[in-house]
């Protein structure tokens, strides 16, 4: 027996030392420009060999490496990623001697996901993506997404609601609906939740949004005709804790107040981590023009959420996020009474709560990846949209009026879910292939019996994609794909006496083409072709109620709406060089869309039972095209500029009636309103923003949005909806803000900022005032001159 054990151990030791004379090891350190350690470098083995972390003193090390030539590819954010050749022996360990990644101040060397759902290069994308980090979010003072969306390339946010503040962002021209919201490249943020959730999601739990123009229905679903606005929730790096506050004064004398809580903790070998986030607002209601109803609603919005991620080896992860919103806002007058006793009244309660789950296997030789992932949100919303309320003392009769707006609360739950699963298969550099399938599901049951109106609704979608890229040669690459989505709608529509049951199977097929050409390494020449549709009973803006004329307006279903269909077009340039400090990058793209059967929201109408009602319909076509521009440049780490600007068109193809008379009469047949123009679209707008890193404590930061002018629609009858097109004026918006910090106990900092937004006041002049205003009747931007401190502390 002992014999048997001495030859196996002998067995044992021989096969060790075998396997070590067939491997090596390479180690290495990773240093800033500063030549000072960066810690959390990823450094792996191509391809899919393995990977190590740098520690705390920038130093990595990788084990039983194969013998032979390898590459090794270092990336870190913000940095310059580098690709190294060695070879590896088993005679002598293998050390590399330290490696400088230079600053990446643009973030041009970026990694994106959202334009082919795998990770690739910024600059290598087959498609344009512009990222807006928290850099941008910090030098323009935004709390939350909604204020810091304009900051890209054909986007542009809007509050279109005196008494609710409901926002929508416009992508190249075309309304919110157009765009579909991600989180975390899931579309779980609802036509529900889009209405307002834009004020929602607080910069501190982004660590950056990523556009991509153009249609972009078949990797994510329907309504990305526009383009999507993928929000990549923070993930934790390394430790730290922050913690931060803000007071903005709202034409220096309304309150808004904000505090920011963000941590992270990661484990020493970079396997597991988890990031927290917590943020509370409190916002003063705003009445601009002193006719004692408000412009900017009162607001208390409480957000908590945590991401983490589980690596157990460089095969595997696994990311589980979760996110909790709450918020109360409210509009209108007389807040210190409850809703129903007001004279006008929109007040929204939301809670949403959101958890999505991520799982990710990468085969041996890392040409492979499969992914199966899970997203839900459901959100429960208290609202009251009412008028014409009252103190009633005891023993007074109730009218009519009384008892509307005592029944004008109303409650809606929405339920979003994602699941799916994707496949990516890279046979070589040159031919990459995804295939996903995907299960969308939406049930909204909005009931408001006051108004006897009720929505109950649920729309399945089961979507499978695929796209394949090939790169043929090193200059030139094409992706081609399609998306094929079977749509079940269930619908019940309760409204006074009208009542609709609908059923409807769709199956649609939308196909994406793109093409990118290198002629140089600095050069880059796209042109993209997509299709993509939207379900006619996709509810949006259709679940805000507006208040016009004093009146509760709500928006009904043409009985013979049909589905609506996008062709897109893009072709663009793009330039960005490096020449020692200072990095550079132009664009320049060309964007057409043509839609068929566009939704139209019009035709104002009052019933019998007085309430008044829009239709939404198709429209006989629209087309929307233009050009977006954007230079951005830097100058070593002190000065950082990026430029703008979208110049477009957006029209119909013929004619389109926003309003008539009931009865048209020889008498009043000049009073139908007609428009060949998209409404609410400026022909020219645009953005900037300078950072100043003037000493290694105080920084400036100078930001500016632009808006031209454009057609804004206005109802100023009362009694029959009657409705004029005014023209705006443009608008020019200016902010600045100063930081300064210290330095305590060498990692903790103190920042204090200070600064004012919109300088010049540059704000509407022109609300409608009193009970009876036009609540719609809003352009321009979204609060006038504001003044702001805040005071930050973290390590």
């Amino acid at each position: 027996m002992k014999r048997i054990y001495l030859y196996l151990l002998l067995l044992w030791s021989s096969t060790v030392a075998i396997q070590a004379q067939q491997t090596g090891s390479i180690s290495g350190q990773i240093l800033g420009e500063d030549q000072q350690p960066l810690v959390g470098v990823v450094v792996q083995l191509l391809p899919g060999q393995g990977g190590a972390v740098t520690d705390a003193q920038g130093k990595f090390s990788l084990t039983q490496v194969p013998l032979g030539q390898h590459s090794l590819r270092i990336r870190m954010a913000g940095y310059s990623p580098q690709t190294l050749s060695l070879q590896v022996s088993a005679d002598n360990p293998t050390t590399i001697a330290p490696i400088v990644l230079a600053a990446d101040w643009l973030g041009l060397d970026a990694v994106t996901i959202t334009a082919t759902r795998y990770e690739t290069d910024l600059q290598e994308a087959p498609v344009v993506v512009n990222r807006i980090d928290s850099r941008i979010f910090e030098a323009t003072q935004s709390l939350s997404l909604f204020e810091g969306l304009s900051f890209s390339p054909g986007l542009r946010v809007e509050n279109n609601c005196q008494n609710c503040g409901f926002s929508q962002v416009r992508m190249n021209g075309l309304g919110g609906p157009y765009t579909q919201i991600l989180i975390n490249s899931r579309p779980v943020f609802s036509a529900l939740v889009g209405v307002y959730g834009l004020d929602l999601l607080p910069a501190n739990m982004i660590d950056r949004v990523e556009v991509t123009r153009g249609s972009g229905s078949v990797l994510y679903g329907g309504n990305a005709i526009a383009g999507t606005v993928n929000i990549i929730t923070k993930m934790p790096v390394e430790n730290s804790l922050q913690i931060g506050t803000t007071l903005n004064l709202i034409d220096g004398t309304t309150p808004d107040h904000a505090l920011n809580v963000n941590g992270t903790w990661v484990t020493p070998d970079k396997r597991a981590g988890v990031s927290i986030y917590g943020f509370t607002r409190h916002r003063q209601p705003f009445d601009a023009n002193a006719d004692g109803f408000s412009e900017i609603t009162a607001l208390n919005n409480t957000s908590l959420g945590a991401d983490a991620f589980f690596k157990p080896n460089e095969r595997n992860l696994l990311r589980l996020g979760m996110y909790h919103l709450s918020e109360l806002r409210r509009g209108g007058n007389a807040f210190d009474r409850p809703p129903h006793q007001a004279d006008i009244a929109e007040q929204l309660q939301h809670r949403i709560n959101g958890i999505n789950l991520n799982y990710e296997r990468f085969s041996a030789d890392g040409r492979q990846k499969i992914a199966l992932y899970s997203s839900l949100q459901h959100t429960q919303r208290n609202s009251y949209y009412g008028t014409g309320g009252r103190i009633i003392e005891e023993g007074e009769p109730l009218t009519e009026e009384d008892l509307l707006a005592l029944n004008a609360y109303g409650q809606t739950t929405d339920l979003a879910l994602v699941n799916g699963v994707q496949f990516t298969q890279a046979w070589s550099p040159r031919w990459v292939l995804t295939l996903g399938s995907e299960w969308q599901y939406n049930e909204v049951d909005d009931q408001m019996p006051g108004y006897r109106r009720s929505i109950a609704q649920r729309v399945s979608t089961w979507g499978n994609y695929a796209q394949l890229e090939w790169t043929p040669v090193d200059k030139l690459s094409l992706l081609a794909g399609g998306r094929y989505d079977w749509v079940h709608i269930q619908g019940k529509y309760n409204f006074q006496d009208e009542q609709l049951m609908d059923t409807q199977i769709q199956q649609v097929l939308v196909p994406r083409v793109a093409l990118v050409y290198k002629p140089t390494q600095a050069l880059r020449l796209r042109t993209a072709y997509a299709q993509g549709y939207r379900a006619p009973q996709a509810f949006d803006e259709d679940l805000h109620i507006s208040i016009i004329g004093g009146d509760a307006v709500f928006t009904r279903l043409a009985p013979d709406l049909q589905t609506e269909r996008s062709e897109s077009w893009t072709a663009s340039v793009s330039y960005a060089k490096r020449r020692r400090q200072t990095q550079w990058s132009v664009l320049a793209e060309l964007f057409h869309t043509r839609l068929r059967n566009p939704f139209i929201t019009a035709d104002l109408q009052v019933l019998p039972s007085g309430v008044s009602v829009f239709t939404k319909r198709n429209g006989s076509g629209a087309v929307v095209q233009g050009v977006n521009t954007e230079l951005q440049w830097a100058h070593g780490s002190r000065w950082q500029l990026q430029l703008g600007a979208t110049l477009q068109q957006a029209y119909y193809l013929e004619a389109e009636e926003i309003w008539a008379p009931e009865t048209i009469t020889e008498l009043n047949a000049g009073d139908v309103l007609e428009t060949t123009q998209l409404l609410r679209t400026p022909n020219l707008y645009g953005y900037s923003v300078l950072n100043w890193q003037t000493t290694s404590a105080l920084s400036l930061a100078l930001s500016g949005v632009y808006t031209g002018r454009m057609d804004v629609p206005h109802v100023i009858g009362t009694a029959d909806g009657r409705t004029v097109i005014k023209r705006s004026p443009d608008f020019m918006e200016l902010g600045l803000k100063l930081n300064y910090d210290w330095t305590l106990q060498k990692i903790q900092t103190l920042s204090l900022s200070l600064g004012v937004q919109n300088i010049f006041n540059s704000y509407q002049r022109d609300f409608d005032v009193g009970i009876d205003r036009d609540a719609d009747y809003v352009y321009g931007p979204a609060r006038p001159r504001t003044l702001f401190v805040g005071l930050k502390w973290g390590f």
